[in-house]
């Protein structure tokens, strides 16, 4: 029979403390809470629950309670319709459980659901949110066990309900380790709290490190765990985090919504070895369409929606454009992202990477400007360190620019701004275009 969430925590020796907002809960506390709902509430068993997100202890309590338990699970972000009427909300609206509740009786206990479906909708940073399902064994896949990996505290920057936060909370939780959420605070605020709270393990997007970097406080804390993911790690932001915390365990995560958790890269260099593309032995295995999209072929059962963009060969379109160079595989861009430049093609993401190279360049975004002649211009916003000379910065880059790109993608503006806006995801927040 499939271990759910309960189960797998039942077994550990020992389980964490979770700190949100200055409070503070065990995870064997919130599994006792769990247990109350499935006693006080049985008319939920087998029936399809929307959880909407209140705090972070009452959100973990519910995933407890439900996982096993009930046929579905909706991870709902604020904001985000959810997709079915007759979906029972989590937390109950009043009223909701001596009505609506009892009006269907089922005869049946927690021991007949061997799997809970896990809805999780996409960010929506280049469009509308998508919802896709996941089982508890697809999104525990890349969950390591370990006495060490049970001394650490990690931090959640992520939102819970998206699937980078998910995979912190069932990695913290699986594993024993504490977790502290800092994610609704400014970088000062989180790398405070990060220190207080002695975090030795943190996982955001390489937009929110460099936010964090930007603090000058980051060198304070003593990480020995690194990840990056949500967005293509360049070598900079790498080597930066390299640097300050050289005994750390560096990697960076390809995953996605849709499919899941890719692979991992721990070499602490951009992209993955080209060696891996057509690799039977591993996880997920990897290929590269005509077109330079990036495939994958997951290990695990996909998700209906998913299934339907798989090809002949078992393979799911990612929509992430690669480039080979000698025995690595580079990432440039989503190819449903690009900017059009008479005609020519431009991927953001590249042209973001050359800027970020820039020591003086704290952050960047490449967008699109209409043009009535070349239908679109490349523009860039960017953020510089205090003791930069926004001029001298300004031609530096121009320079690093011609010499690593074609002329149609080199920005016709460069802005120098005091921030970047993201997305609640960590992400840079790509719908927001400038005319």
């Amino acid at each position: 029979m499939m271990q759910s969430l309960i189960d797998q925590l039942d077994n550990l020796p020992t389980t964490g403390m979770i700190t949100y907002a200055g409070e503070h809960s065990s995870v064997a506390d919130l599994m006792n809470k769990s247990d109350n709902i499935r006693q006080q509430y049985p008319q939920l068993c087998q029936r399809t629950i929307a959880v909407r997100y209140t705090n972070l202890a009452e959100f973990i309590t519910a995933l407890i309670a439900f996982d096993g338990w009930c046929s579905a699970i909706y991870l709902c972000p604020p904001n985000v319709a959810i997709p079915q009427k007759e979906l029972i909300k989590w937390p109950l609206d009043s009223g909701v459980a001596m009505t609506e509740l009892t009006v269907k009786q089922l005869n049946s206990t927690s021991s007949d659901v061997t799997q809970t479906t896990w809805y999780m909708a996409t960010s929506g940073t280049t469009g509308e949110p998508k919802w896709f399902s996941h089982s508890f064994s697809s999104l525990t896949a890349n969950t390591k066990h370990s006495h060490k990996l049970q001394a650490l505290c990690w931090a959640l920057l992520y939102q819970p309900f998206r699937f980078a936060g998910l995979q912190v909370v069932l990695q913290a939780l699986l594993s024993g380790a504490d977790l502290v959420d800092v994610a609704d605070y400014e970088p000062i605020a989180q790398v405070a709290l990060l220190k207080q709270y002695d975090v030795t393990a943190v996982s955001a997007t390489p937009s929110l490190w460099r936010q964090l970097l930007m603090t000058g406080q980051l060198s304070e804390l003593i990480l020995s765990h690194i990840t990056l993911g949500g967005e293509i790690a360049e070598q900079s932001v790498l080597n930066k985090l390299k640097k300050l915390f050289p005994k750390a365990i560096l990697r960076h995560i390809y995953a996605s919504t849709e499919a899941g958790v890719g692979f991992v890269v721990s070499d602490g260099h951009a992209g993955f070895p080209a060696k891996w593309l057509g690799d039977q032995a591993l996880s997920v295995v990897l290929n590269v369409s005509d077109k330079q999209h990036l495939l994958i072929k997951p290990s695990h059962q996909v998700c209906q929606t998913l299934a339907q963009q798989i090809d002949a060969q078992g393979y799911v379109d990612t929509l992430d454009i690669v480039q080979m160079i000698d025995d690595r595989v580079f990432f440039l861009g989503r190819a449903t992202g690009t900017i059009n430049v008479g005609g020519n093609k431009v991927h953001p993401e590249k042209v973001e990477q050359v800027l970020l190279q820039c020591a003086d360049i704290s952050q960047a975004k490449v967008y699109a400007k209409k043009s009535a002649l070349m239908g679109e211009l490349v523009v860039a916003d960017v953020t510089i360190v205090d003791t930069a000379n926004q001029q001298v910065v300004k031609k530096h880059v121009l320079k690093m620019c011609r010499n690593q790109l074609q002329r149609f993608e080199i920005p016709t503006k460069i802005s120098i701004v005091n921030n970047i806006a993201h997305d609640p995801s960590g992400k840079l927040n790509r719908k927001q275009q400038h005319d």
